[in-house]
C-alpha cells in the first residue's frame, strides 16, 4: 500500500459486503432459507440503498450494481418463501422490490406470484391493474402478455 491508498483492517465488517453475500446466498437455489429470510430481516437488509444522494461516477456504478443484485435477490427470496408457504414474508419481500423499482415487471411478477401462492387471486389481479395503470401512465405501454397470463390464469 502506498501513501495515497486507504484500506480497512481485515477484522472490520462492512455491511455492504455482508449484504452482498446474503444476496448471493439467496440467488443460489441450493442454499436453504434461514431464520433471517423467514422473519423479514433479509428483506430489510436488501432494501437498503448504497450511498443515497451521492452522485460521483464511481458511486453511481457501484450503487447500480448493488441495486440490480438486491432486486434479483428480493425477487428470488419472495419466490422461495412462497414455495415454503411463508406467504406474508414472500409478499413483503416482493413489495420491497416493487418499492425499489415500481416499473420493474419481474418485481411485480414476484408479488403477483406471492398473492397467488397464498390463494389471494383478487389481490393478484388488483396488483396487475395497478401496474398496468402505472406503465400506461409512465411509459405508454402495456404489461407483457406473460404477466397478464400469470395474473388472469385459471387456478
Amino acid at each position: 500500500m502506498n501513501a495515497n491508498e486507504l484500506s480497512l483492517n481485515a477484522a472490520v465488517r462492512v455491511d455492504l459486503r455482508n449484504a452482498e453475500i446474503e444476496a448471493r446466498r439467496l440467488l443460489a437455489s441450493h442454499e436453504a432459507l434461514c431464520d433471517a429470510d423467514r422473519n423479514g430481516v433479509s428483506a430489510q437488509r436488501l432494501s437498503l440503498e448504497l450511498l443515497p444522494g451521492w452522485y460521483d461516477d464511481w458511486v453511481l456504478m457501484e450503487a447500480e450494481a448493488w441495486r440490480q443484485l438486491r432486486l434479483h435477490a428480493l425477487e428470488a427470496l419472495s419466490i422461495r418463501l412462497s414455495s415454503t408457504a411463508c406467504h406474508i414474508e414472500a409478499i413483503l419481500a416482493a413489495l420491497a422490490a416493487v418499492a425499489s423499482d415500481p416499473l420493474r415487471e419481474s418485481a411485480r411478477s414476484a408479488l403477483i406470484r406471492a398473492y397467488l401462492a397464498e390463494g389471494n387471486r383478487s389481490e393478484a389481479q388488483r396488483e396487475f391493474g395497478r401496474y398496468r395503470e402505472l406503465l400506461l401512465g409512465s411509459l405508454g405501454v402495456e404489461p407483457t402478455p406473460r404477466l397478464h397470463a400469470l395474473a388472469w390464469a385459471e387456478p
